[in-house]
């Protein structure tokens, strides 16, 4: 009978995972067909490239809209329960900016410059999110990350630069900065000095040689000095 019981559970669980992966499906084709106004060919489109989007159907704008407490535009949009979506959306937002500031140092190392989007696909555990943030401060903190390679000494500045930036970004979708981002993503400026380290280095002194600890002449020395005596 146990034999039996275990041969049922693995076929129910069988059916469990054809049943969900056959939902799954159907609604796909309900899309195709025209069956399911609530899912866009783009957002399909974006599924089948990208994978399942997190935050449902906020993307790119309309998601730093949604969290920043501005109107959106498409009505058809199901925003959901931000609140729960926040702390999700705090991940998305910094590796956004960890982004844009490997972007520009990327550049300034091959000594580059390319344009600045406000717009970044972030990939997360399962699917990705577009992610935008205003391009005045993508721009600012793409600069920052060229500046941090060519003036290393202003490392400290620039990194309290930026987590002024974080703040002001932080308060418009209603997070908080708990560390310091600046800090955290930049080499600070205990990494450099403004002077070569070697110049402060002094070699000592070397020993005096103890003429009882000197090696013997040579043979063809010893004959020239009994020649020369």
């Amino acid at each position: 009978m146990e034999w039996i019981l275990g041969i049922l559970i693995l076929v129910l669980g069988g059916a469990a995972i054809i049943v969900i992966y056959l939902n799954e499906r159907i609604s796909v084709f309900e899309t195709l067909l025209g069956l399911n106004p609530k899912v866009t060919s783009d957002q399909l489109a974006e599924h089948v490239a990208f994978g399942p989007n997190p935050f449902g159907d906020l993307s790119g704008e309309n998601l730093w809209k949604a969290m920043s407490g501005e109107e959106i535009e498409d009505e058809g949009i199901d925003i959901g329960d931000i609140d729960a979506l926040r702390p999700r959306y705090e991940l998305v937002i910094t590796r956004h900016i960890e982004m844009m500031l490997e972007d520009g140092r990327f550049d300034a190392r091959a000594n580059e410059r390319t344009a600045v989007s406000s717009l970044v696909r972030i990939p997360m555990l399962r699917g990705s999110v577009e992610s935008f943030i205003p391009f005045t401060e993508a721009s600012r903190l793409y600069e920052i990350g060229q500046e941090i390679e060519s003036s290393p000494e202003h490392a400290e500045e620039l990194a309290a630069e930026v987590d002024e930036i974080v703040d002001d970004l932080f308060t418009k979708v209603k997070l908080e900065r708990k560390t310091s981002v600046g800090r955290a993503l930049l080499p600070t400026a205990e990494n450099y000095s403004d002077h070569d380290d070697f110049e402060d280095i002094k070699l000592p002194d070397a020993p005096a040689v103890d003429d009882q600890l000197a090696l013997p002449p040579v043979d063809g020395d010893t004959d020239t000095e009994k020649n020369a005596g």
